[in-house]
């Protein structure tokens, strides 16, 4: 769903007379887990705080502003995580997951507005982990969650119904924080997937990677060799690895697909949304937009295929396109 704020602000005001206003203007009746019970949108929410045993907490004073996964959202979820609804509740994570979604105050879409708004945009939430709150055009998101319905008040905070579920904050499988960058890229370059043996030749070639083995802290944006395959077949005059190494400006290439200075995780790229950023590339039209698009993460309009990939100086995002020019 993709509408504007000031039509999903009517939507909520009506989901909100439907789920506890009073007509003398005292304020909604009910409480947050039984506003979702009430609201058939949120039926897999209100069994997983059921399974976790979540309901006394959000029947708390609070307040609380809960970001809320539509049942739609949920069953995303479960197919692209390939479980079933029966394994997600009987999770371990399940708690964690659910309270990633809660902040321990009321938050109305007007004050969420101009938190993402501002450049202090990074959240706390009840499990303890950080979450972003930034706009795309006029559609708010919370981390890669778009709200679809602001501002369903209860007694004891507020509900923002949203259209994915959000996944606390971990580090990569891939990570190792016992080796650098280029000692991480050249031990992934033929080894399963992600593989970077393309990458591992270009950055050697242009002796990059003796940069990537310094302190840093280093930003890698980091494209697969299927990702350099799509370069080689999309770019006249080049027809396999070899003739992309020889290419003119290979070396620029390379490194605006590097910051230098900032170890930037996924959390801090989802504040950075509508932002650009300073890449190695010291052209001036050589910096890389940061933007959320239907659900997932761009740079300079390559998709983050994998984030957080964690290394003793700084961190890989691994990205699913060549960042071959930029605006």
């Amino acid at each position: 769903m993709n509408k504007k704020l000031l039509s999903l602000a009517l939507v909520g005001s009506i989901a909100l007379v439907g789920c506890g206003s009073d007509d003398d203007d005292t304020g909604p009746q009910l409480d947050i887990v039984e506003t979702a019970q009430a609201d058939d949108r949120f039926e897999t929410l209100v069994a997983a705080v059921v399974a976790a045993d979540l309901v006394d907490t959000l029947q708390a004073e609070g307040p609380y502003t809960v970001f809320a996964p539509t049942d739609d959202a949920f069953s995303a979820y479960l197919t692209e995580n390939d479980l079933t609804a029966q394994e997600l509740l009987a999770a371990d994570s399940l708690g964690d997951i659910l309270t990633y979604h809660v902040y321990a105050g009321e938050v109305l879409s007007s004050a969420a507005i101009s938190i993402a708004g501002s450049s202090d945009n990074v959240i706390t939430m009840v499990n303890g982990d950080s979450a972003a709150l930034s706009l795309s055009g006029e559609n708010l998101n919370v981390n890669l969650s778009q709200v679809v319905v602001p501002d369903v008040e209860t007694s004891n905070g507020v509900i923002h119904a949203i259209n994915k579920v959000l996944v606390p904050p971990t580090d990569s499988t891939l990570s190792d924080t016992d080796s650098t960058i280029a000692e991480l890229v050249t031990a992934l370059a033929g080894a399963g997937e992600p593989e970077f043996t393309t990458l591992l030749a270009a950055l050697s070639q242009e002796s990059l990677d003796t940069a990537l083995d310094g302190a840093g802290p280093f930003t890698v944006f980091a494209p697969t060799d299927a990702a350099f395959a799509a370069l080689i077949e999309a770019t006249d005059g080049v027809d396999d690895a070899s003739d992309l190494l020889a290419l003119d400006g290979l070396d620029d290439i390379l490194k605006q697909h590097v910051v230098s200075g900032t170890a930037i995780d996924s959390v801090t790229a989802y504040a950075a949304n509508g932002a650009n950023l300073t890449t190695l590339n010291t052209n001036d039209s050589a910096q890389l937009t940061v933007s959320i698009e239907a659900g997932e993460l761009n740079i300079e309009g390559s998709t983050v295929v994998i984030t957080d990939v964690k290394t003793s100086n700084g961190v890989i995002h691994v990205i699913d396109q060549v960042i071959f020019t930029t605006d």
